[in-house]
């Protein structure tokens, strides 16, 4: 729903800006924000510019302080016009959170752009001449004097497809430079990853007893620039807790309460959701999910954004989300997802080599070791074997290998270092969708303030008990139901996707086999010849391998006929 475009001349000479200002005028939905010489910034929706003391720059969107709005221009001493640039980004980061791009002019001219480490705001930046561009999409009314090099980098596009969550940090297109969440980005394009996760993983443990009101404050902040509000209660662990505070702090603004469903019943959590509901005393709409199928039309729709559709893989449960958003007339969608991540769900034994490494010998003792076994489906020695493998690594931390996210945590614990590489994979989910273009799709569970506490949490503590999102259970409890507190287990929804791709497979095959990444080598055509049956959908399932191909092949399909263009 907000978007944002930037434009500052960093060159001497006459206006360059004038077609783009007549164009911005004239573009339905968006408004001349800021308008000086040399400067243009536009905006749509309701995000506001906020102009950074002694003239030093602009942040677009919401910018919060200790759980509150900050007034229209940030309050901080430290600006001013001899500060360099880095310590302004600094000043930001350390002072305050939220959904921002900050704009930082140097002293001689040039412009520096920061993007707040949730990256819940896009930031694409490119250069026309002297002309330096900021921007969360293209927008059609863009005159093409303006634009961009929209050739594919297929560099990039590779990394999408071995990992995605690549795809959050990484521009497909050889003319734009993405943003890295938390990174202060040059004008040639070079980072100084300012906010490190690393860093916070370092820091004492925070008072486990004030965890609670930390989120009730973030959750307060980000509804406060709201008028109306929908919220998922999924059923999981991560959207009660998410509920609760929403429910406490803001739900006066709540317009709807949904749970979806299958019709089938595959995954239903609505016996979860309701408990939830009822504790709350909230009205629950229980909505059946559209029959997924995978369709030209939608994977089109989810190729439209300046990165591939990842969020819309269920692009007609997507589509129905945004129908009723818009009918209920909500600015804002608050999610629990990222929960999984903050809080520490995945079960691996490297938690093992992250107890032992804090306590020493007298650690295996301790019964956590018994219950990490348990959850692991591993011995002890097993366990204690992997402790005291100096190589001890989550599988999927390689997927994360060069992620800027990833520098400096080389010597933390392995268990940590699977933290960081969880919030750096989870990214993307702030990645566009056709939802996020008719409201704000906010996920609290991992803003700013939240991802600092909680990486501060040693990862033995995060799954106290041995079990997923222990301390999340212990230090939320008495907002939770007892089924969903003590719960072990959530609904699947595997086979669901994996007949919806069987049922694509006499248009999806065709697509892929004889597609583009096909004829650039990025794909095993051999291994998708095999992939791309009735059988091995029904009986090996690797859905989410297909969809996420699909979707690239439909983002390079769209991108490609835009260069053309």
């Amino acid at each position: 729903m907000v978007a944002f475009l930037a434009a500052v001349d960093v060159g001497q000479g006459p206006e360059r800006l004038a077609l783009l200002r007549e164009a911005g005028r004239n573009a339905e939905g968006w408004r001349l924000a800021v308008d000086q010489p040399g400067v243009l910034i536009m905006v749509r929706g309701e995000a506001p510019v906020r102009t950074l003391q002694a003239a030093r720059g602009w942040v677009i969107g919401d910018l919060y302080r200790a759980g509150r709005p900050v007034g229209a221009e940030p309050p901080s001493v430290r600006i001013s016009q001899a500060l360099p640039g880095v310590e302004v980004a600094r000043d930001l980061c350390g002072h305050f959170w939220g959904r921002y791009v900050g704009l930082i002019r140097e002293a001689g001219g040039g412009v520096l752009v920061f993007r707040d480490p949730s990256g819940a705001l896009e930031a694409m930046r490119w250069q026309v001449g002297p002309v330096v561009m900021v921007g969360s999409e293209l927008p059609d009314w863009l005159p093409a004097v303006y634009a961009p090099d929209l050739s594919i980098d297929w560099s990039a596009v590779a990394r999408w497809l071995a990992s995605s969550s690549a795809a959050a940090v990484q521009s497909g297109l050889a003319g734009l430079t993405s943003v890295t969440p938390g990174a202060l980005q040059g004008m040639g394009g070079d980072e100084l990853q300012l906010w490190r996760p690393d860093q916070f993983a370092r820091q004492g443990v925070p008072d486990l007893g004030a965890l609670p009101d930390l989120l009730d404050q973030c959750v307060g902040a980000l509804a406060s620039g709201s008028a109306a509000i929908q919220a998922e209660i999924s059923g999981g662990l991560d959207s009660a807790i998410l509920t609760a505070s929403l429910a406490k702090v803001a739900g006066g603004k709540v317009r709807e309460w949904i749970n979806y469903h299958a019709a089938d019943g595959q995954g239903d959590e609505r016996l979860y959701a309701r408990q939830v509901a009822a504790l709350w005393e909230l009205p629950l709409v229980e909505a059946v999910k559209p029959p997924f199928a995978v369709t030209p039309e939608a994977l089109e729709a989810g190729a439209a954004g300046l990165r591939p559709g990842f969020t819309a893989l269920d692009a007609q449960r997507d589509m129905d989300g945004a129908a009723r958003a818009l009918a209920l007339g909500a600015d804002r969608v608050f999610t629990g997802q990222g929960g999984d991540m903050v809080f520490f769900q995945t079960p691996t034994p490297v938690l093992a080599a992250d107890h032992l490494r804090a306590r020493g010998l007298g650690g295996m003792a301790w019964p956590y070791l018994l219950e990490v076994g348990r959850w692991t489906r591993r011995s002890v020695w097993s366990l204690t074997s992997c402790a005291f493998d100096a190589r001890a690594a989550w599988p999927g931390e390689a997927s994360v290998a060069g992620h800027p996210w990833m520098e400096g945590a080389g010597d933390l614990p392995p268990a940590k270092r699977a933290h960081l590489a969880h919030l750096a994979q989870k990214l993307a989910i702030h990645i566009d969708n056709q939802r996020s273009r008719v409201a704000e799709v906010v996920h609290p569970l991992i803003c700013q303030p939240m991802m600092e506490r909680w990486l501060a949490i040693p990862a033995d503590q995060l799954t106290l008990g041995g079990r997923d999102r222990g301390l999340a259970r212990a230090v939320f409890g008495e907002r939770l139901p007892p089924a969903i507190r003590e719960r072990r287990g959530k609904g699947e929804l595997t086979g669901y996707y994996g007949r919806g791709v069987a049922a694509s497979l006499s248009w999806a095959r065709p697509y892929l086999l004889d597609g583009r990444l096909a004829a650039e080598g990025l794909i095993d055509r051999a291994r998708f010849e095999q992939v791309l049956t009735p059988e091995h959908q029904i009986w090996r399932g690797e859905a989410y391998l297909v969809l996420t191909a699909l979707t690239v092949e439909a983002w390079v399909r769209r991108w490609e006929r835009a260069g053309r263009a």
